[in-house]
């Protein structure tokens, strides 16, 4: 059917003009430009012609227009599933863009314009995350931390400046305290080897530890002498996973930790003050404010008695970081719950995500740099670097 009305308009058209160019051009051929020629073999179009045309000179002459209308078909369609899959390509890449912060419902490329959809229902994604950062502002945050981690509000402080954060460490018996800084007020409290598994703790944790230990001979042959308390905290300053959370009893370094990452103020940063002498007492009854597992007839001790408590140690100056840092760990047992520590121990200060840079020029100022808790030569250049592009 195709074929016979396209030979008839030809057939108009080359009493005209015989130019192959003239005749693709004519408005009457463009309506013919449709995907059924192409399902059209040559030997069907050449037998075609010859049945319906008996001029020889004619029949090349319509076999080269229905061919030439055929091969622009086809380039049409690969053109357009070229710009289909260019389309998808791109709304693919903008959905992947978008997702870091929420997914689109609906993505709509249109010329030269994008239109991302959202929808905004009580149960919609857009109200979800508009809910959770709304939650962790500067004015929602307190009470959001003092709901989820149980936390009295007048145990928390929101903290500005150096000064502020002075003052509110003032306010208690900070000696009898540790601390521990986070770049993020969202992140959970939790050892590195539970966040990357829920069961199986202890298999795990044996199989890092027995590798690390084969590994760093190799890098440092005093790692021989130290026993299994001392060997895993030094993997844990390496990124090794373990049960321990680090901890400082020099609460200045605390706050450099939280304030480092200046740049990030996707978030607020947060310090945690636990009561480390009280908390002992209470769990392990332990009058020791860390419990120095460098002795090894306490700890085997200790371990016997409570092996599913957490409780606060120190291994000993197992290296430069933790000598620096002033070192200490809370060693977490898996199915023991950290509530009543921060529920009855824990004091925290939020930093505020928009002073952070100015903080850490404070710290700078008076004597708290990379440098002091990181004693290597990159964090010396980089100690540089700050006072050179910021102060």
């Amino acid at each position: 059917m195709i074929l016979d009305s396209l030979l008839q308009i030809v057939c108009v058209i080359i009493r005209e003009t015989v130019d192959i160019n003239e005749i693709l051009k004519r408005k009457e051929i463009e309506e013919f430009k449709l995907t059924e020629m192409i399902e059209k073999t040559d030997q069907e179009i050449d037998e075609y012609i010859k049945e319906k045309e008996p001029d020889e000179e004619r029949q090349k002459l319509l076999f080269e227009v229905f061919q030439k209308i055929k091969l622009e078909q086809s380039i049409e369609n690969i053109e357009d599933d070229v710009a289909a899959e260019s389309l998808n390509t791109n709304k693919k890449i903008i959905e992947t863009l978008f997702s870091q912060i929420i997914e689109p419902d609906e993505i709509e490329l249109k010329d030269t314009n994008v239109c991302i959809k959202y929808r905004f229902t009580d149960d919609s994604k857009l109200k979800a995350k508009i809910n959770t950062i709304k939650k962790w502002d500067r004015d929602n945050v307190i009470d959001t931390i003092s709901n989820e981690l149980r936390v009295p509000s007048e145990n928390i402080s929101f903290v500005e400046s150096v000064s502020a954060y002075i003052e509110f460490i003032s306010s208690f018996e900070e000696k009898n305290y540790v601390s521990r800084g986070q770049k993020d007020c969202t992140y959970r409290l939790e050892p590195s080897l539970h966040r990357l598994y829920k069961s199986g703790y202890i298999g795990h944790s044996s199989q890092y530890e027995s590798t690390f230990k084969q590994r760093i001979l190799y890098y440092d042959n005093s790692t021989d002498k130290k026993n299994d308390e001392e060997l895993r905290a030094y993997g844990q300053h390496f990124g090794l996973p373990t049960n321990y959370l680090d901890f400082t009893e020099a609460h200045l370094i605390s706050l450099l930790f939280a304030v480092e990452d200046y740049d990030y103020v996707t978030n607020h940063s947060i310090v945690y003050f636990v009561d480390a002498l009280s908390y002992n007492k209470d769990v392990i009854k332990s009058e020791r404010k860390l419990v120095d597992f460098s002795d090894n007839e306490l700890k085997t001790t200790l371990q016997k008695q409570y092996s599913d408590k957490s409780y606060f140690i120190r291994v000993g100056n197992c290296n430069e970081r933790i000598h620096f840092q002033k070192g200490c760990f809370l060693k977490v047992e898996p199915n023991d719950s950290l509530e009543k520590l921060f529920e009855k121990y824990t004091k925290v200060a939020i930093i505020d995500k928009d002073s952070k840079e100015n903080i850490l020029k404070e710290l700078f100022r008076i004597g708290i740099t990379f440098e002091n808790i990181y004693p290597d030569k990159d964090n010396m250049v980089r100690t540089i670097r700050f006072i050179k592009e910021h102060m």
